[in-house]
């Protein structure tokens, strides 16, 4: 997870899941955790479509990972996330930059946080990056954004009250994890500047 403003440095704070998503916090303000138990925020079962099929089409699933956020972030009375393009570009560069560097990181290769952001035209003012990586095949939607509650630094973009859009998407990374294939799941938060 990271948190960024484009006009404010930041101080680093990295850490990891035994989820195995990592954290990369870039603090520029007071995080927003929530106030509840990490399971009050996941949706029930049935709730977002396709959201435990993890044979579901990307799209499909990016669809229902933007329910399940959407979904945490009523139960704490914020305003829902609206997909934008942009932002599914970025969180697919950010992915196939991961796979192609084989690094789960959020400068993999040593690039700047913000480049896939950049890169795909998104001008954004606030900026939050969640990253999962998992067992291609095996991952639902619902499994990531469920590892990401677990989180509090993760959950604390989730349930940002300064994010206006999302962007998520899953990419395929051969051998990042045992020499099998994984998939990486990137959501992108950003609020416009």
């Amino acid at each position: 997870m990271t948190v960024a403003t484009a006009a404010a440095p930041a101080r680093l704070f990295a850490s990891a899941i035994a989820a195995a998503s990592i954290t990369v916090f870039l603090l520029a303000g007071q995080a927003d955790g929530g106030t509840r138990a990490w399971n009050a925020y996941l949706a029930p079962v049935g709730v977002c479509s396709a959201a435990t099929d993890a044979a579901a089409p990307a799209a499909v699933q990016s669809r229902a990972v933007t329910c399940l956020v959407n979904w945490a972030r009523k139960q704490e009375r914020r305003s829902r996330l609206l997909q934008r393009p942009k932002l599914e570009r970025a969180s697919e560069l950010k992915g196939q930059r991961v796979a192609s560097c084989g690094q789960f990181s959020h400068t993999p290769c040593g690039v700047d946080v913000t480049a896939d952001v950049r890169a795909a035209g998104y001008e954004f003012g606030m900026f939050g990056e969640n990253l999962f990586v998992g067992t291609w095949g095996r991952i639902s939607a619902r499994d990531v954004v469920s590892a990401w509650l677990r989180s509090p630094p993760h959950r604390a973009n989730v349930l940002g009250s300064h994010f206006r859009h999302l962007g998520a998407a899953p990419t395929r990374a051969s051998g990042l994890i045992d020499g099998s294939d994984a998939v990486v799941w990137t959501a992108t938060f950003a609020s416009p500047r």
